[in-house]
């Protein structure tokens, strides 16, 4: 091929002729390597992929005790209208019947109605201030102290309407958090000690060492920030400070007690299970009718012990403007065809429990769904049952077709990999497997057929002690599979226990083949090692492909300037003999 140097295509032309030459011999070999190695470690790692799937499943089979597979329950009901069921795997089998006679109720207390544009009586900003008590599920109480600030802003000429009013109540209830305040101090405290802060049901234990009040509160606050759940901070009263802390969930109740000097009773902290106003109920302001504002308060939880005990003014006469200051009275509201209703309690105390029948017995429970009834079974009431009905039937019986599920999904995983090696081993038209001949490919195919075939030691052979006695047969080709699924079903609802032993026990299915299937994955396993050392080959073999083509470019451009020099020189002598021709010749 004939190069014109005196053009820049020729030019071109003669550095890609080398650079096509070079890469075809010095860079072509190492993509092939290249190509190879990738098909390789891509090879390796859908078998690790594969490998890991199956030890997962391997692992769930394995687990004993509660957590066993093959303790699943479940629980059906005959009524899902009036109870809904399900169980864990701690139930025990077993039938029980039930009847529903009454749903739990949340309490529920609601307010006068109230002409919603009509002025109340408050016509003075200030701080207002009310308490609440409420069951605590455990016969004792929630305690609940709420203020609400009115400021100029809040009023129009003075007054405040009823649904204005309404509406801060309800808000001043929905953004409460137990808070406590110490009263204002200064000077030395007396001595030394601890007191216990109880956040629901957890202690923890505050020192502090005799000093100026304001050290013992920084050394407190200190302390308080350490505690998930509550925030803390020093007021400045004048020339006095406060300490103050807030418990941010308003689900949780705080207790301060124990003190072991007097520091409590000198800064006037006396908390017993104080709870935020919103974690024990929901405030609303509503509108009964056109025209009409009222105040509702709804138990956060249903069921008598949750009950509100008590709502009372203790600062101002805010609630009392609702007909809400009803102490500790459980006032029975009306609701009046004409007039103002009656403010107080819709419900009994009666009603707020759930009442069924179980068995026999006659049950109360605070909440609709009841889990302490029957271990491990959780009963959901839905509605109350007619004298017609008859009794809901719960029957609590294996979870046949969970444990088949796990089963399917084993050896599902199973054929996967076994598939895949034997895939990969095949030589097809003249092409050799990648993982023919391969000693790692080659373990694995006799581990999985081990597992298939052998039954496993130590189980006697009356027992459910092979894949095959489930129903499960093994093909040389295709893996395992479920030639007789009537047989699974009836070997698991009738021999769960020796399908247990089959695969949890010591040299069970489960238990010996994550075992075996151990060393070839993780960062040491053999399939890793060797598919880091492909990669390793991959990553080389990309470093002397970028080194190559290195010297390539940089050999082509030094031809490049090469050739352009000697085009220069070329046309200079070009030039000459046409100008010498001219002079001698005229030409």
């Amino acid at each position: 091929m004939a190069y014109d140097l005196l053009t820049t295509s020729g030019i071109n032309s003669l550095v890609n002729s080398y650079i096509n030459s070079e890469k075809s011999n010095r860079i072509s070999p190492l993509e092939t390597r290249k190509t190879k190695y990738t098909k390789i470690s891509n090879i390796y790692s859908g078998l690790l992929t594969k490998v890991d799937a199956l030890k997962s499943k391997m692992n769930t089979l394995k687990a004993t005790g509660t957590s066993s597979a093959f303790a699943a329950k479940k629980a059906v009901s005959s009524n899902t209208t009036a109870v809904t069921v399900s169980a864990n795997q701690s139930a025990q089998r077993g039938n029980f019947s039930l009847r529903v006679n009454q749903l739990a109720k949340n309490d529920l207390v609601v307010s006068l109605d109230k002409n919603s544009n009509s002025f109340s009586s408050i016509t003075a900003p200030g701080t207002y201030s009310f308490t609440m008590k409420s069951g605590d599920g455990e016969g004792g109480q929630f305690y609940s102290n709420i203020s609400l600030n009115l400021t100029e802003s809040d009023f129009t000429n003075g007054n405040i309407t009823f649904d204005a009013l309404s509406k801060k109540i309800s808000k001043a209830i929905n953004d409460d958090k137990a808070e406590v305040l110490s009263d204002s101090v200064s000077g030395s405290s007396i001595s030394s000690g601890t007191f216990k802060v109880n956040l629901n049901g957890t202690e923890t234990t505050i020192n502090y060492s005799a000093g100026t009040y304001e050290e013992v509160i920084d050394s407190i606050i200190s302390q308080l920030e350490n505690i998930s759940g509550l925030t803390a901070e020093k007021v400045a009263d004048g020339s006095n400070v406060k300490l103050k802390f807030t418990v941010t969930d308003s689900s949780k109740y705080i207790s301060i007690n124990s003190d072991t000097g007097s520091l409590l009773s000198e800064l006037g902290i006396s908390i017993n299970k104080e709870k935020g106003a919103s974690g024990v109920v929901s405030a609303a302001s509503f509108y009964p009718a056109a025209g009409l504002s009222q105040i509702s308060l709804t138990a956060k939880n249903s069921g008598s012990g949750f009950s509100i005990e008590e709502i009372s003014d203790t600062s101002g006469n805010i609630l009392s403007e609702f007909g809400l200051n009803l102490g500790t009275n459980r006032t029975a509201f009306v609701q009046n065809e004409s007039g103002e209703d009656t403010a107080g309690f819709v419900y009994n105390l009666s009603s707020l429990n759930a009442k069924i029948n179980f068995n026999g017995l006659n049950i109360e429970r605070y909440s609709n769904t009841i889990s302490d009834l029957v271990t491990g079974v959780t009963i959901s009431l839905k509605a109350v049952m007619s004298e017609d009905d008859t009794d809901v039937n719960i029957d609590v019986t294996n979870d046949v077709s969970s444990v088949k599920g796990k089963v399917e999904e084993f050896i599902s995983a199973f054929n996967d990999i076994y598939t895949y090696i034997k895939t990969n081993s095949t030589s097809v038209d003249g092409v050799r497997g990648i993982l023919l001949g391969d000693a790692s490919a080659s373990s694995l195919l006799n581990i999985l057929s081990s597992t298939a075939y052998s039954p496993v030691s130590g189980l006697g052979s009356g027992t459910i002690n092979s894949l095959s006695k489930m129903g499960i047969t093994f093909n040389t080709n295709t893996g395992l599979s479920i030639t007789d699924s009537s047989q699974l079903t009836n070997v698991l609802e009738d021999n769960i226990l020796e399908v247990e032993q089959l695969f949890v026990s010591e040299n069970g299915v489960a238990s010996n083949l994550y075992n075996k299937l151990q060393p070839y994955t993780g960062s040491a396993g053999y399939l890793t090692t060797r598919k880091n050392s492909l990669d390793n080959n991959i990553e080389s073999i990309n470093d002397s492909i970028t080194q190559a083509q290195s010297k390539i470019d940089k050999r082509a451009e030094a031809l490049r300037m090469q050739y352009i020099q000697l085009q220069s020189q070329l046309s200079e002598l070009f030039a000459s003999v046409g100008n010498f021709n001219s002079d001698i010749w005229g030409i």
